[in-house]
């Protein structure tokens, strides 16, 4: 299939901006597919677009949020895509970014795989979702590296006395003896502590960092870290292939169920306010939304196989 120019792919961008706050009306999807029909080109574009779900996820989360009807924030979402296709995350230059982070990795899941390593000084590594790590351990230090995605690490009992670090392009953490999750988002990482203690070094210098004990989590960058806030454990509950909610807003829930599937899995503003709690299968998406749908006014409605919209219907 050609590859599309850049008008064409701006006007794949289009579509996908105009159709982010709401659901299509029937004439503007059969407006869109006749556009997608029209043109290999355009099937590529579009695809395009698909690969930067599959590939990094949702967009940013503030961004996303947003309510995109105000032209303003339709221009930054387009400008966003523009960018991220001029700048290897995209289109033409996908393959240069899947190459940094993911191809090249010692250690990699896909979207909506999980993996679990056991290394060679008896610590565990547990993969989440579209993660991609690096791991160097020498006669001085063990290290992984984490450049997308999230890992819960166990470090081994064995009288190892070489320091344990996780990098990530915000800093390093440093175990001391324990067990903790390190998540890369889009502009800080984010280390949320279940057993002992772990040292925070934003942008890796060692003598600003702080501790976060068992039940704390904390975002960091390169100036610093934010605040510390209560880490209860069914946040890990992923290892086990879960997601447990309490009373919590069905648009979060959309969230995060959408780092286990492919493509865009968008939920309207006016159903983002839904309370839901219970225990969701992670490796079972599209039976998850089933029983949102059966349990909460909402619709859920297929497009395609990438491109989920969840509407209130009351």
């Amino acid at each position: 299939m050609p590859a599309p120019d850049r008008k064409v792919f701006e006007t794949a961008a289009s579509w996908y901006v105009q159709f982010q706050d709401q659901s299509p009306t029937h004439a503007e999807r059969q407006a869109w597919q006749d556009w997608l029909d029209s043109d290999p080109a355009h099937q590529a574009a579009w695809q395009q677009i698909e690969q930067l779900q599959r590939h990094l996820g949702t967009l940013p989360q503030a961004l996303s949020r947003r309510a995109l009807s105000a032209g303003q924030h339709r221009r930054q979402m387009l400008k966003l895509l523009l960018l991220l296709a001029g700048t290897g995350y995209v289109g033409w230059n996908l393959q240069e970014h899947t190459r940094l982070t993911s191809v090249w990795a010692d250690y990699k899941t896909a979207v909506g795989q999980r993996r679990t390593l056991d290394l060679a000084d008896g610590s565990r590594v547990h993969l989440n979702t579209g993660t991609a790590i690096d791991v160097s351990f020498d006669a001085h230090r063990r290290l992984i590296r984490l450049f997308s995605g999230e890992i819960l690490v166990q470090t081994g009992k064995r009288q190892d006395v070489r320091p344990f670090f996780v990098e990530t392009g915000d800093g390093r953490i440093e175990a001391l003896g324990t067990r903790f999750t390190v998540r890369q988002l889009s502009d800080a990482t984010r280390v949320g502590v279940l057993e002992d203690r772990v040292s925070v070094a934003p942008g890796g210098a060692l003598g600003s960092a702080g501790i976060l004990k068992a039940g704390e989590q904390a975002d960091f960058n390169g100036q610093g870290m934010g605040a510390i806030h209560a880490y209860p454990s069914s946040q890990a509950a992923w290892v086990n292939g879960q997601l447990i909610v309490l009373d919590t807003p069905l648009g979060d829930v959309i969230d995060e169920l959408g780092r286990y599937r492919p493509g865009v899995l968008q939920c309207q503003e006016r159903a983002r306010h839904l309370r839901v709690s219970g225990t969701l299968r992670l490796d079972s998406t599209d039976a998850v939304l089933a029983n949102l749908q059966a349990s909460l006014p909402i619709q859920v409605r297929y497009f395609t196989r990438y491109w989920v919209s969840i509407t209130r219907v009351d």
